[in-house]
């Protein structure tokens, strides 16, 4: 029964889960809605494919649900309490299912990882923040079995074998590249992800095979998609009212944090706060989009998606607004990038990702950081080939390792002379 008290240990994840599945069956019928998932699961999903083009509206929700059942259901079998990067994880499924994950691309990068923790002789559930967040490199497997040059029986197994050695690699692999960044990259393993879709990237120039593969979007379901946004934000905000009438006093002490990692605001400022401001980071994405008159279409729903999932795990309006104010500054004043081109507008909303150099420095240094990822984000992508669905977080990750060795240093010079 989908009790209050329930549904608040949960995060509403239940209750996301119901609205996107119904959303699924309106407007269509059953035969359309199999065509369309049929058309996602063989597309080869890298950046960027949007599978509301691909298989329409009916059959992306489809997708996205799905996915999200099996990660709650993988969750609940392990008996796992919702946590912040947890919930964060989820809600960036759910985003990117909209362009570039679905169920057949993931199941082989959870296998490697499950092989990765019997092989260090480790609980699966230890690594499930890798888990959660490590589909975002899926677009190899499909790649590798629907793009390729070759038959089915060479890219099937080639791209399942290839999909489970990504997972084995990539535990280890994001384990170290926080390093890099500090903690200040809040997509730290799109980061890890990104290293490894360059060596596939160069792998597959060298062997003059065309993965740059991408189509068009379609923004023929943006007010469905606006009204569907809404709706969910402002559950989050209802039940954080109803939960906890004192939550504004709370949520206040919430917006004092870096968000640097690992900040899991339901740990550590409770689920009532949280609530109130992933449902505020969903309003604030829809109003950089309104300002910017861009239309929703699937990589900006990913964004939405994905900024409000991180809005238990790092991101709030006082770290998130001066790196969209940078960025949207870089994209205005670069003449080579334009608001609309469809990487500039959906890296406005993940920028965010740089959000912890701002809480940590200040709205101005926070400026910077947005205004060096954008510049950043669009020749990161010709490196990882598409491969790696965050993008972004590989950006971020060589933003916050430029600019924090020398802010630590000026911040370590002030506190000697003081």
């Amino acid at each position: 029964m989908l009790t209050l008290e329930f549904l608040k240990k949960r995060m509403l994840m239940p209750v996301i889960f119901i609205i996107l599945f119904s959303v699924s069956f309106l407007g269509g019928n059953l035969s359309e809605l199999w065509q369309g998932y049929l058309r996602i699961l063989q597309s080869p999903s890298v950046l960027i494919s949007d599978y509301l083009r691909i298989g329409g509206f009916n059959a992306t929700m489809f997708n996205v649900s799905t996915i999200i059942l099996i990660n709650i259901i993988m969750l609940h079998r392990l008996n796992m309490k919702m946590s912040g990067p947890m919930f964060a994880g989820i809600l960036t499924i759910a985003g990117f299912s909209f362009f570039g994950k679905n169920i057949f691309n993931t199941i082989p990068i959870y296998i490697g990882i499950y092989l990765y923790a019997r092989m260090q002789r480790l609980e699966f559930k230890s690594f499930m923040i890798v888990v959660l967040f490590s589909t975002g490199i899926s677009p190899i497997v499909s790649f590798l079995i629907f793009g390729g040059p070759w038959s089915l029986y060479v890219g099937i197994p080639l791209g399942i074998v290839v999909g489970i050695i990504t997972g084995f690699v990539l535990p280890a692999l994001s384990a170290h590249t926080t390093r890099f960044h500090k903690g200040y990259n809040l997509y730290n393993i799109g980061f890890a992800m990104g290293i490894i879709s360059m060596f596939y990237s160069a792998v597959l120039t060298a062997l003059r095979i065309d993965f740059l593969v991408g189509g068009p979007t379609s923004e023929a379901f943006h007010n469905e998609l606006l009204i569907l946004t809404i709706i969910m934000s402002l559950t989050f905000i209802a039940s954080a009212f109803i939960i906890d009438k004192n939550v504004l006093s709370k949520y206040r002490v919430l917006t004092q944090s870096t968000g640097r990692l690992v900040s899991d605001f339901i740990r550590d400022y409770g689920r009532a706060p949280t609530m109130l401001n992933v449902g505020l980071m969903g309003f604030l994405s829809l109003l950089v989009l309104a300002l910017l008159n861009i239309e929703i279409n699937g990589p900006v729903m990913g964004g939405i998606l994905t900024v409000m999932g991180f809005g238990a795990f790092g991101k709030h309006p006082r770290n998130s607004i001066p790196v969209m104010t940078g960025a949207l500054a870089g994209a205005v004043l670069m003449p080579a990038y334009s608001l609309n081109e469809v990487g500039m507008a959906i890296a406005i909303l993940f920028v965010t990702a740089v959000s912890p150099i701002a809480g940590r420095y200040g709205f101005f240094i926070g400026m910077f950081a947005g205004f060096l990822h954008i510049i950043i984000t669009p020749l990161t992508y010709v490196f990882q080939g598409g491969f790696d669905l965050y993008n972004n977080g590989f950006a971020a990750g060589f933003v916050a390792a430029m600019m924090i060795p020398f802010l630590e240093a000026i911040k370590k010079d002030k506190i000697e002379e003081a």
